[in-house]
């Protein structure tokens, strides 16, 4: 990863109405910019040139977990909050799991907002 972007948010979902309102949530936050991703693959060849100040990340992602991505993540201290329908298991998630917040779908603008903030103030 480049150097750190302040402005800059990542997304990687896989749903377009999820990632249309992360990114009015992350706009209203003040991310002037905002990346989104269907998938892991993508969302890696974007990292190598660019540095986050945010990801939210959907765990499953079309057959696929987001978990070395996540890693990827942690490695580079990018505040992370992991969007998904499951919650963190401690019994089976690894250690880059644990340091993102996490949030259950489905979840209002006030709870994203929510951890988003708990997520950066963390990072």
């Amino acid at each position: 990863m480049s150097g750190s972007s302040t402005n800059v948010a990542l997304i990687v979902e896989d749903e377009l109405f999820i990632v249309l309102e992360l990114e009015d949530v992350l706009r209203e936050l003040g991310y002037g910019k905002v990346e989104a991703f269907s998938d892991t693959v993508a969302a890696l060849s974007w990292l190598q040139h660019v540095k986050p100040a945010i990801a939210i990340i959907d765990y499953h992602l079309k057959g696929d977990t987001a978990e070395n991505l996540v890693a990827i993540l942690a490695d580079a201290e990018v505040p992370t909050v992991i969007y998904s329908g499951r919650s963190y298991d401690p019994q089976t998630d690894g250690e880059a799991l644990a340091t993102c917040e996490w949030l259950m779908k489905p979840a209002d603008d006030a709870m994203l907002a929510a951890a988003i903030e708990r997520a950066s103030a963390a990072g």
